[in-house]
């Protein structure tokens, strides 16, 4: 079964305690994508990223950016560190910023499409 890059997102993100009935989870969702689908897009997350998002959702990207920072704030608050350490190869106490967070899933997500494409 060939999953889309949309259900590879949720899936990941499950291994974390987030709230997803938030604008701001869609907005997370959504900048895993853009840079899964163009990784040229981590050069500038204010415009390509953030930017993208805001678009999308007539805003602005710092709405977007201070969404997203709060979401994955609550998250480190209600996931157990040492799920997120081992996730993430860091240790227990140690924070990424919202910016590591969203590359650091993207690059998980294209690790597994680039092993399924040699199979």
């Amino acid at each position: 079964m060939i999953e889309s890059i949309d259900e590879k997102i949720l899936i990941e993100l499950k291994n974390f305690n987030f709230k997803r009935n938030s604008l701001a989870y869609e907005y997370l969702i959504d900048a895993i994508k853009i840079i899964v689908n163009d990784r040229r897009t981590i050069k500038d997350f204010s415009k390509y990223v953030y930017g993208q998002i805001a678009e999308k959702y007539d805003t602005r990207p710092q709405n977007v950016l201070w969404c997203i920072n709060k979401l994955i704030n609550l998250m480190y608050f209600n996931t157990d560190s040492k799920v997120i350490g081992k996730y993430f190869n860091i240790n227990k106490n140690d924070k990424l910023s919202t910016k590591a967070f969203i590359i650091g899933i993207a690059r998980k997500i294209e690790s597994e499409r680039s092993i399924l494409s040699y199979i």
